[in-house]
């Protein structure tokens, strides 16, 4: 199905309907495979859509974003019963390279102490510097600001979980009394990492 705006295609969604009937009368499924909008007016439209094929009592879908705007269009989201799966996982095999070549969402400037057993070329001190234009990670022999391992920065890479949530379990470790919020504000992201599609 494709979602129009003024003669131009703005999303579509990919869906089947499994019929289903008991006593009660219809309770068919609609299951969908894709939903896509070019923004949210769009995606809301074909959401109210699925919501509302005729002769259904339910919509199942798999893969979305945790932060998806549909959870925001139902009456009470605690009766969509979500769950949430891990599917999208960051191995940073270059620390300088994986850091510079993203942008940050407010100005860093911190030193790294990273730990990394499996890829020892990535050990040591880096000092991060940027913002939202672009970023330089090189290697220094400056005091570090924050300790942590490779698996850390990979769990923050993305910005979908906060290096103060990881350092509240012990996981990262402040050196220089701000550097922490600096830091996980600065990797932090508008929008939550999503692999629409499985591999």
């Amino acid at each position: 199905m494709l979602a129009e705006r003024d003669g131009e295609v703005v999303g579509f969604a990919h869906y089947a309907i499994k019929p289903e009937w008991s006593h009660a009368g219809s309770g068919g499924t609609v299951h969908v495979h894709e939903l896509f909008g070019l923004d949210p007016l769009a995606e809301a439209a074909l959401w109210r859509f699925l919501c509302s094929v005729d002769l259904t009592s339910s919509v199942r879908f798999r893969s979305r974003p945790v932060d998806d705007g549909w959870q925001h269009l139902v009456s009470d989201v605690r009766r969509c019963e979500p769950t949430v799966r891990d599917g999208l996982h960051v191995r940073l095999v270059e620390v300088g390279a994986a850091l510079e070549a993203r942008t940050y969402q407010a100005p860093v400037d911190v030193v790294f102490e990273v730990a990394d057993a499996f890829c020892p070329w990535n050990e040591g001190r880096w000092r991060l510097t940027g913002d939202a234009k672009g970023a330089v990670c090189v290697r220094t022999s400056d005091p570090a600001d924050l300790s942590l391992s490779v698996r850390e920065l990979g769990a923050a890479y993305l910005g979908g979980t906060s290096l103060v949530s990881l350092a509240s379990a012990g996981r990262v470790r402040e050196l220089r009394e701000g550097a922490l919020v600096e830091a996980s504000v600065a990797f932090g992201s508008p929008v939550a990492p999503w692999l629409p599609h499985g591999f």
